[in-house]
């Protein structure tokens, strides 16, 4: 057997669903009114893989736009993909310039400094205005400095940020969305990006020109009260049984001493740990899915392995060739967040680099 053969089945395994990606793209951007569709791939494309997501977008669909935190992150984009639009929420520091230019990226310009700093290149950029989340853009004041002076800018978006758009009923979607349009109405020719993924299914006025999903790409929910139809699923986290111990009453399993055996058990050791993005969730009730069954998490994550309590009668037949559930179609992402203090946004972006990654592109 080739040692790379050996190396993938030693590890846990990480699948992502390419094919699910464009799916839930295409869902996206069919509900959004005629807008233009961008993806969001900062932070490594939420975990899962710059090249292969970005890759996998570009080439199969209509979206040609990506929006990335940084700099670093727009460089790497640029060489994968060496003419789609890149833009960087972070904006510009004073030493990026040239690279924006060299590397035809638009930065998002925050601030009136940073405005300054671009005025008068012939290079496109976005300017974001704050209208409620108070994070980057112009605040109302700048804005209206903005508004009221001539700049040099050949300005190809203009965006804000929704603060509450998984909630339908809340007020402050309606207020920034009115903030918005006003911009909108000052800059009439300039093409505007509210929405994020929850922002799209808020409706038709609040698209405008562009939408910028980013965590249900991935298949997550960003905090609607169910995952919408035609969102799927794309990533399968799987873990090897390391060893399978069975435990008198009274003994305990792993650091600190978190669980003991108040019966005669059999516990399951899984290759995967807080190394792995898998963090504290024993005070949770997390569980894996194993030989057709839900099995419970015991004691103190460590860095390299979690314990599973496999007494029950269900597995009895659970051998150290069984792969264990982590995150999956039965361990959902929604189920993960539910039983952790993580976000789906969280738990995406903490997978960990040891898994063995498998790509597939079904559609």
């Amino acid at each position: 057997m080739k040692i790379s053969d050996v190396l993938q089945k030693s590890s846990a395994q990480l699948d992502v669903e390419l094919g699910s990606i464009i799916n839930n793209y295409i869902t996206l951007s069919d509900i959004s009114s005629g807008a233009d569709c961008a993806a969001v791939v900062k932070a490594n494309a939420y975990g899962l893989g710059l090249e292969k997501v970005a890759r996998a977008i570009y080439y199969n669909s209509k979206c040609n736009t990506f929006f990335v935190a940084n700099l670093v992150e727009a460089i790497n984009l640029r060489t994968i993909l060496p003419d789609a639009i890149v833009y960087v929420f972070d904006g510009i520091f004073p030493e990026q310039v040239d690279t924006y230019l060299t590397h035809n990226i638009r930065p998002i310009l925050n601030d009136l400094n940073q405005i300054k700093l671009w005025n008068g290149r012939r290079q496109s950029c976005a300017i974001h205005f704050d209208t409620g989340i108070n994070r980057l853009g112009l605040s109302k004041v700048d804005t209206e400095n903005f508004l009221n002076n001539t700049n040099d800018l050949k300005i190809s978006l203009i965006l804000s940020h929704l603060v509450n758009s998984e909630k339908v009923d809340n007020k402050s979607n309606n207020d920034q969305l009115n903030k918005f349009t006003k911009i909108t109405h000052e800059l009439k020719n300039v093409p505007a990006s509210l929405s994020n993924s929850a922002g799209i299914y808020l409706g038709k006025d609040y698209h405008f020109d562009l939408v910028r999903p980013g965590i249900m790409l991935y298949g997550g929910n960003p905090g609607l009260p169910t995952r919408p139809n035609g969102i799927h699923d794309v990533v399968t986290l799987n873990a090897r049984i390391l060893q399978i111990r069975n435990l008198s009453p009274g003994m305990s399993v792993g650091y600190k001493a978190m669980w003991t055996a108040n019966r005669n058990s059999r516990v399951a050791l899984l290759n995967v740990g807080y190394a792995d993005g898998i963090l504290k969730t024993n005070d949770r009730n997390s569980h894996v899915f194993i030989a057709g069954a839900f099995a419970p998490v015991i004691g103190k994550v460590s860095m390299d392995m979690i314990a599973v309590d496999i007494t029950e009668k269900e597995f009895d037949c659970v051998t150290v060739t069984d792969i264990a559930e982590i995150l999956g179609t039965h361990i959902t992402l929604e189920m993960v967040a539910k039983v952790s203090t993580l976000e789906p946004y969280e738990i995406l972006t903490g997978i960990g680099h040891r898994y063995n990654r498998n790509y597939n592109l079904r559609t």
